[in-house]
């Protein structure tokens, strides 16, 4: 399945083609997008993921179609 991916700064990048695309196996959950993302453990607990703009549990199943979202919950100046 292909999704949208707005990605963090601190995610990889090797995955997501040049559109903001990613393809992912069909089942894929939001877990396994952090996991190819390679978002780092300790920043899992601090960013926010919406899965077509709704707040998300890791858990959630994705579909063909979806478009991801990262936010962090830690500001900075």
């Amino acid at each position: 399945m292909k999704i949208r991916v707005y990605a963090a700064s601190f995610c990889s990048f090797e995955d997501i083609d040049k559109d903001g695309y990613m393809v992912l196996p069909d089942g894929a959950i939001l877990e396994d997008l952090y996991k190819r993302l390679q978002v780092p453990w300790l920043f899992r607990r601090v960013v926010i993921a919406t899965v077509n703009y709704e707040k998300v549990g890791l858990k959630t199943r994705l579909k063909d179609g979806d478009v991801v979202s990262f936010f962090s919950a830690l500001g900075g100046g």
